[in-house]
């Protein structure tokens, strides 16, 4: 039991993926392949129980517009404003600030929504609303934003791989009884194989350009930390639901990091360096769950005799 704890704990397998990428460094030329087969275990796990229902899509319609605004208007705009600084002096690290901008919000969102008792049903109607409007929507950011030096189709084709492989493989594996632990354990194993793989293949570059790189933990840092609370002041001055707004905030800071990271090292190939936003915002955005999921509690507290939304 105690071992289940430790291999369930995400935080262990970061700090493990850290140590191991800068002792191991880069891996080999075969590191996307990988990352590839990573990101499509791991997604197919996560998107467990993505599924759609007229019904509680009719009746959540409003909701689900204001959560895909909130994961591709205000993330994707103040993601792709701060990493603007990169422009000029780093056109690699802008790369992946463009594609970090681009991608969906993070699966782990409805994990947060149920942690925090939030609208738990809308939030998954959200999700999978949200992976079918990136398949649009990320090829064309991707597109306009860095222009020909990627192409379109090439984009596509991953948005494809990643997102509706995944979602299609997800639904003859609801037949499949996998443990909740078990499945924990290994999404947080491709977690680690990720940033093994990621910081490993930029350890030079983290060492010898470690003025950019604090420049990027900052900028990371104001991006979720910073978006996250001015969210959550103004819905809670405005006395919005609390349980929608549960959604709304993980959707406007949590990008899927691990997606980024992948598409930069499919895309980019020898310029590696531009997964390392990617690679830092998965970090920092486990730092936020675990800080704003204990200030959430004490500021904005679940009223007594208040049902949950996804308990019907």
């Amino acid at each position: 039991m105690a071992a289940v704890n430790i291999l369930s704990n995400l935080s262990f397998w970061i700090i493990l993926g850290i140590v191991c990428a800068l002792i191991i460094g880069p891996v080999g030329n075969f590191s996307s392949t990988v990352m590839i087969i990573v990101l499509i275990i791991q997604m197919t796990l996560s998107m467990d129980g993505l599924t759609f229902n007229k019904d509680n899509l009719k009746k959540n319609r409003k909701q689900i517009l204001h959560a895909v605004a909130a994961c591709f208007v205000i993330s994707t705009g103040v993601t792709l404003v701060i990493g603007s600084i990169f422009v000029a002096g780093h056109p690699s690290i802008w790369n992946g600030w463009v594609l970090l901008a681009a991608v969906p919000s993070a699966v782990s969102c409805v994990t947060m929504s149920f942690f925090l008792r939030g609208n738990t049903m809308m939030c998954v109607l959200s999700m999978a609303v949200i992976y079918l409007v990136a398949l649009v929507l990320t090829p064309s950011i991707t597109m306009g934003m860095i222009g020909a030096s990627v192409s379109i189709l090439k984009i596509f084709s991953y948005v494809i791989l990643f997102v509706a492989i995944p979602m299609a493989a997800s639904i003859p594996m609801k037949k499949v009884k996998i443990s909740r632990a078990v499945r924990v354990i290994v999404i947080n194993a491709m977690i680690f194989v990720m940033i093994l793989l990621a910081l490993g293949q930029n350890r030079e570059y983290l060492f010898s350009e470690y003025g950019v790189v604090f420049l990027v933990i900052i900028a990371c840092v104001i991006r979720i930390f910073g978006v996250s609370f001015v969210m959550l002041y103004f819905m809670k001055k405005r006395n919005a639901n609390r349980e929608n707004s549960m959604v709304y905030l993980p959707m406007a800071v949590w990008k899927n990091s691990g997606l980024a990271t992948t598409l930069c090292f499919v895309l980019f190939g020898s310029a590696t360096e531009a997964a390392i936003p990617c690679a830092i915002s998965l970090l920092i955005e486990v730092l936020w769950f675990a800080a704003i999921s204990s200030y959430i509690k004490k500021v904005w507290p679940v009223e007594m005799g208040t049902s949950c939304s996804d308990n019907g």
